[in-house]
């Protein structure tokens, strides 16, 4: 499979530019599309970053999402494997995160380890279920997605918000039915982020991840949406990260 093939089949928002030194592969939260991250940068030094679209959701709306993590990790490292000629890192934030271990270890499987794992604002896998989400009754779901668009800074109608629910409900049963992990290290570093304003995944919450194999932990300031505007800070961290 060609570059060109791997983005004509949706799972690049954007083409890939250039001959970069790395890759970063940045996964939407839960239900959320690649757009989420239309304030990151292109690059980040000589780091490309790579937005991943999911089926199910903006420009994929019509494809069914995936209910399970490891069909999505199958179907992605289909997808993309023509970029891992070069080294490599995910990034995800809050649910994404256990989409993006499951991943990681798939990739890493075969035969393409990721240089570094980012981990933003979530628990460590043997942690799980954690979240208040889980518990929300479906007749309110409608709310919470509306309120995760505010937080994009988006304004969502009814229609819109009807739109996404599909993608929702899949990310969550694949999320409730995520049997998480034994400590176990990963087969790549791992780089906690953490945010001081964070009330959804205070900092402290996020030190088990000393048992997968974290080798650096960074707390930010900012709340828990803080990472959909990098900082400097932020961009700095993955820079140094990967190059390393």
């Amino acid at each position: 499979m060609t570059v060109d093939a791997a983005r004509a089949n949706g799972w690049l928002l954007r083409p890939v530019s250039g001959d970069p030194a790395a890759r970063l592969f940045c996964l939407p939260y839960l239900g959320a599309g690649a757009s989420m991250y239309h304030r990151w940068p292109r690059r980040i030094g000589e780091v490309e970053v790579c937005l991943l679209q999911p089926p199910g959701r903006e420009n994929r709306l019509l494809e069914p999402a995936h209910r399970a993590y490891e069909p999505f990790a199958e179907d992605l490292l289909a997808a993309v494997e023509p970029l891992l000629d070069r080294p490599y890192a995910l990034f995800a934030h809050c649910n994404s995160v256990f989409a993006a271990y499951v991943v990681a270890l798939r990739l890493a499987a075969a035969g393409h380890a990721p240089r570094r794992f980012f981990a933003s604002s979530m628990v460590a896998p043997d942690q799980v279920p954690f979240g208040s989400l889980l518990d929300v009754p479906a007749d309110r779901l409608p709310e919470v997605v509306a309120d995760l668009m505010r937080a994009r800074g988006t304004e969502p109608s009814p229609e819109i918000v009807e739109l996404a629910m599909e993608a929702v409900e899949a990310d969550l049963r694949a999320y409730r039915d995520f049997g998480g992990a034994a400590p176990a290290p990963m087969p790549c570093p791992v780089t906690v982020l953490s945010w001081r304003g964070d009330r959804t995944v205070p900092p402290s919450l996020t030190t088990g991840w000393t048992r997968f194999g974290q080798d650096r932990t960074v707390s930010l300031d900012g709340d828990h949406w803080a990472f959909l505007d990098p900082s400097p800070a932020l961009l700095r961290i993955i820079a140094e990260d990967l190059a390393g």
